[in-house]
């Protein structure tokens, strides 16, 4: 009964992601394999470096209360935009928030593992601005070749989360070896066709996205997140999706890119939603 799990992106909404996987665990269910695009791939890393449940659900409440304290604003990048956007000079800004301390934290959380140090099989896509390539973090060796897809086995487990779940201008890109990285989900927000491509036929797939909501004002943030959104939402729609049963937790309209507030409220719902499912997961997982 071995199966993959596919993660989407969705901000704060992943904390969804660990409730699914508890109730899995609960039940038995345990994926042999994980894949997770932006926020996905921050959990789907966790999972992978071996991490307990418990200590999963205990991060993301820790988020919950501090997740403010991780951001780190580029406020030298801000303070010159301006001056060097009327001077015609080249901008420094590329992103608003740096990502340094979000990195740090998924540092302590991975016990410095490398890729090829997890536990079980995973793929992490970051989307590289230099090439235009979709760069897939994995530690798997039966991968097959995709057209603008580039295997990288290399770099710690963290830092293939951070790059993973770089939103363009909200984060800054991370350098990753060559690599210049932003979010996977630019490409893949549900890495279904990745995860297959990685030697893992089976796969449940877990989509966090809820009906779209207007921007609560015109602030960055807010235009950005939903920029992201929408486009992320189209690339879903034109993929084919070759998954053997989506789950989709109806997550609170309030939970967005960084919500942190909302992280507990997501886990729970994502729980509750995998543990009313189960009967049509197994019935999906004995078709295999």
């Amino acid at each position: 009964m071995g199966y993959g799990l596919a993660l989407a992106g969705g901000g704060t909404r992943g904390a969804a992601h660990v409730g699914v996987f508890k109730a899995l665990v609960e039940a038995g269910l345990r994926p042999d394999a994980v894949a997770g695009a932006s926020a996905g791939g921050i959990v789907a890393g966790l999972i992978a470096s071996g991490m307990p449940v418990s200590q999963m659900e205990q991060a993301v409440l820790h988020l919950e209360k501090h997740g403010g304290d991780y951001l780190d604003p580029d406020y030298s990048g801000l303070l010159a935009f301006m001056p060097q956007l009327l001077a015609g000079k080249g901008v420094s800004l590329s992103g608003l928030i740096k990502g340094d301390k979000l990195l740090d934290y998924f540092f302590q959380l991975t016990g410095r593992r490398h890729m090829d140090e997890t536990v079980l099989t995973l793929v992490v896509p970051a989307v590289d601005l230099v090439s235009g390539n979709t760069i897939c973090f994995t530690n798997s060796d039966q991968v097959r070749e995709m057209e603008r897809v580039t295997w990288e086995w290399n770099g710690y487990l963290c830092e293939a989360m951070m790059a993973g779940a770089s939103v363009p201008a909200i984060f800054a890109p991370r350098k990753v070896g060559r690599y210049l990285l932003v979010d996977g989900g630019v490409t893949d927000i549900l890495p279904v066709n990745l995860l297959q491509a990685a030697g893992i036929r089976d796969v449940l797939a877990v989509d966090i996205a809820g009906d779209y909501e207007a921007p609560s004002d015109r602030s960055v943030m807010e235009v950005a997140s939903h920029s992201f959104s929408i486009m992320s939402g189209r690339l879903k729609e034109c993929a084919s999706a070759g998954e053997m049963l989506l789950l989709k937790p109806p997550l609170s309209p309030k939970a967005g890119l960084l919500t942190f507030e909302q992280m507990g409220g997501c886990m729970e719902q994502g729980y509750e939603y995998t543990r009313k499912m189960l009967p049509r997961i197994r019935k999906a997982l004995n078709r295999m």
